[in-house]
């Protein structure tokens, strides 16, 4: 290797700079000064004469370095953070405070990132190694805080800088001066700079691991003994008296050691659900004794009229929540004989709940706009805009995931287009109910929305609508609520095989029963859920006025709403759905490459080839099965059944396999598992001098001396080398959405991905899932989708 070859890549452990080398001749002489402070403070994991000929090379301009435009990632940032400090600072317009200490700081965190991945490389090369144990050495973590750490140097203040002086010294004094300081709530942001280049400094060095304190182990998670806290047992719903016992309840969490903590979290469990919970429930209304009773009979017998109460009131479709038609057509009755005035406001109220699905504050809080008038840009789910015209429609934002990746690189431009509002049409009947109040209050609009409702008078109007509802009640017997006027179009669309993703969307609403996990892997087209949509609200109209034929006057707010600028569809929900094109590229390519694999008698050559083969075959298998891209996929080959074409995936659990799932086999998977099998059995048997031992698991790739590697995430993604490198799990979106959009029932589909709750696993005791049918129905929906992809059964070259 020749000088030039040397300092450059020597170059690149230091800097570690872009693909361009944006402004590399602006920063020259800061890089000289940071090599050379890099030199005086490095140790014996440096070269330090290379470090000072590299330095000195760059200096006298021996070393060519030159920049090349618009060939770099954006963001240099968050992609190369060191080069973007020194870039930052070079190109600032004023003169830099303390450069020559940051410039130093810089130099200590370059010397601690290098052995940091040092640290990190050798994990990888270790069959033991699982990122779950040690979470520092991920690449994630080690990318978020050494990007935290640049950012330090470009933002820290002179005050800041003179708390670490001096800054010639060892690096390790540096990461205990960071740690000696105390931040609070009320710590000055130069405080803040401080603790994370400390954390920075103490995980590289591993003077600490995430989440596990540097001083001495304390049990960070006890929690405070809770307080006794009033609430009504069985009703979740404020509007409604009911007659129940009034009760103080007291939760007592225990303790959980840190151990056990972590196990779960490794197990992939949710630890506020597996932390068990004692709750003690006392009466706070004393016990009435009948005639005769003694105290303990009182007891029994409060306790058993507590039970019925109960059972009656319990989540049963019609029963609870639910409304049902005799209710809604009271509610009809009773609005028509209110006064003019005030049946508009009160009708305008019901309206907005029936038809948007919304609670009553966010209805308060409607807008109404012209039809030919721009929206507000900024909306979230609980927004509510009134479009008023000829063919009136609502307007809203829609229900997002609590976190979800962000969209950065060149990948995202693969991914569906989802919007970030969503405009459904009115019926004729709502609009009845809307349109006086819209009509009233849309003349004053000149630029921009206006509120459906005065926000003086909100209070009041509540006020009427409750008294409205409780006054119906009381006369006719119905269950009307605000609440339930909320709730009913979500309880409408959720009937049946009905598509749960497509209420939580349309409502804005999150099932009674927890997360809804489809929402972060569905992007259905706006004319799926308009149609939806149309449906329940047919029904509805039907609950409302009973006499009157079913309505087919619900007109598209705009055929242009759900079509793109050149007709296409529009789509809603995940931003990490790939579009079909993307996705047969994608295997077009891992086949193509396959294919090109020499096939020699040289050892490099079969590996090449074999990691070309394994990454194509487990890149098949998860867009077969919607495998989640965790550590080595298919752990033994009995979770394998090829001629009953089954196999067992648990991918989200422990080796116990609570969350795992069965899964049908397409003839084109289990033909290529066969060849599969055959090539690996060739290899084992060629190799066996490099192997050493038998390899248990069913895929491994091969470095380039012979070692078997497991197949985790970043290897598979380097091996894959996907264009742009989109997210691994890609494929669960891609599957998740198609399904669906070939007239799956969402019970299918999720028993499929593996999406279900506490108490829904399809596999449980006393689950009426039928397997059969469940293979039946979507083996096939597979078979056409992989044909479709372009997927086949490649034989290995290894025999």
């Amino acid at each position: 290797m020749d000088e030039t070859t040397k300092h450059k890549a020597l170059l690149e452990e230091v800097l570690q700079p872009r693909n361009d080398y944006l402004g590399i001749e602006a920063i020259k002489p800061l890089l000289v000064q940071t090599i050379e402070h890099l030199a005086s403070i490095g140790d014996d994991a440096w070269d330090l004469s290379a470090l000072s000929a590299l330095a000195t090379a760059i200096n006298k301009n021996t070393l060519n370095l030159t920049s090349q435009t618009g060939s770099g990632e954006k963001g240099i940032h968050s992609t190369n953070t060191i080069h973007g400090a020194l870039f930052k600072l070079a190109s600032s317009k004023v003169a830099t405070e303390k450069l020559g200490e940051r410039l130093t700081l810089l130099a200590h965190i370059i010397n601690v990132a290098f052995k940091w991945r040092l640290d990190m490389r050798a994990a990888q090369n270790n069959p033991a190694f699982t990122e779950e144990d040690e979470k520092r050495l991920t690449p994630t973590t080690y990318r978020q805080n050494l990007e935290s750490a640049c950012k330090v140097v470009r933002r820290i203040e002179a005050d800041g800088i003179n708390l670490l002086t001096p800054l010639d010294r060892p690096t390790i004094k540096i990461s205990i001066c960071c740690d000696a300081y105390h931040v609070d709530e009320y710590s000055q942001q130069k405080d803040k700079y401080i603790k994370e280049l400390g954390r920075f400094l103490a995980y590289g060095l591993n003077r600490r691991q995430p989440r596990r304190g540097y001083q001495e182990k304390t049990e960070h998670n006890a929690q405070k003994r809770p307080s006794a806290q009033r609430q009504r047992l069985f009703d979740d719903d404020p509007d409604e008296h009911w007659e129940a016992t009034a009760a103080s309840v007291l939760k007592l969490a225990p303790e959980l050691n840190e151990d056990t903590e972590s196990t779960q979290r490794t197990a992939g469990l949710s630890i506020t659900e597996e932390r068990p919970t004692v709750e003690l429930i006392q009466s706070d209304q004393p016990v009435k004794t009948a005639k005769g009773d003694s105290s303990l009979q009182a007891v029994f017998r409060a306790q058993c009229q507590q039970i019925f109460q109960d059972k009656a009131a319990q989540l049963l479709p019609g029963r609870w929540e639910q409304l049902s038609t005799f209710d809604l057509y009271q509610l009809m009755q009773q609005l028509n004989q209110l006064p003019s005035d005030k049946r508009r406001r009160i009708g305008c109220v019901i309206g907005l709940l029936l038809t948007t699905g919304r609670g009553l504050n966010s209805v308060l809080d409607a807008q109404v706009l012209p039809m030919k008038k721009k929206a507000p840009s900024t909306l979230n789910e609980h927004s509510i805009i009134v479009m008023h015209g000829d063919s009136p429609g609502w307007l809203s934002g829609i229900l997002r995931p609590e976190s979800s990746r962000q969209m950065t690189g060149e990948w995202p431009k693969h991914m569906r287009t989802t919007q970030v509002s969503l405009t459904l049409p009115v019926p004729t009947f709502s609009w009845r109910l809307i349109e006086g109040q819209a009509s009233y209050i849309v003349r004053r609009v000149r630029k921009r929305a206006l509120p459906l409702f005065n926000k003086d008078g909100r209070a009041e109007l509540e006020k009427d609508v409750k008294e409205l509802l409780s006054t119906i009640n009381r006369k006719t017997g119905a269950r009307l609520t605000a609440h339930r006027l909320g709730a009913h179009l979500f309880n409408m669309l959720n009937t049946g095989d009905a598509d749960l993703t497509a209420a939580c969307l349309i409502t804005g609403r999150m099932p009674s029963f927890g997360q809804q996990a489809s929402l972060y892997y569905y992007a259905p087209s706006t004319s799926y859920i308009e149609q939806q949509y149309v449906e329940a609200m047919r029904e509805i109209e039907q609950q409302c006025a009973t006499s009157l034929p079913k309505s087919d006057e619900i007109k598209p707010v705009c055929s242009a709403a759900n079509l793109a600028p050149f007709g296409n569809p529009q789509y809603v929900g995940s931003k990490l759905v790939p579009k079909t094109t993307y996705v047969n590229d994608l295997v077009a390519t891992l086949q193509h490459r396959v294919k090109s694999a020499r096939k020699g008698v040289q050892p490099l050559e079969l590996f090449t080839m074999h990691n070309a083969y394994v990454a194509y075959t487990v890149a098949m298998l998860m867009f077969s099965t919607g495998y989640r891209s965790i550590r080595d996929p298919l752990p033994k080959w009995k979770n394998i059944s090829l001629s009953r074409r089954m196999i067992v995936i648990a991918d989200k659990t422990d080796d116990k396999q609570s969350h795992a799932r069965f899964l049908p086999l397409t003839s084109l998977m289990v033909e290529q598992l066969a060849h599969y099998q055959r090539h690996r059995r060739g290899l084992i048997d060629r190799l066996e001098f490099y192997l050493q031992k038998q390899w248990e698991t069913p895929f491994m790739f091969l470095n380039q001396s012979g070692t078997p590697q497991e197949v985790t995430p970043s290897r598979l993604e380097e091996h894959l080398q996907w264009r742009d490198t989109p997210p691994l799990n890609i494929n669960r979106h891609y599957l998740h959405t198609q399904l669906k959009e070939r007239g799956l029932a969402s019970e299918v589909v999720d028993a499929f991905m593996g999406h279900w709750d506490a108490g829904q696993a399809p596999w449980d005791n006393y689950s009426t899932f039928c397997p059969r049918e469940y293979c039946a129905l979507i083996a096939p929906v597979i078979e056409k989708l992989m044909k479709a992809q372009g997927w086949k059964a490649l034989k290995g070259k290894a025999l």
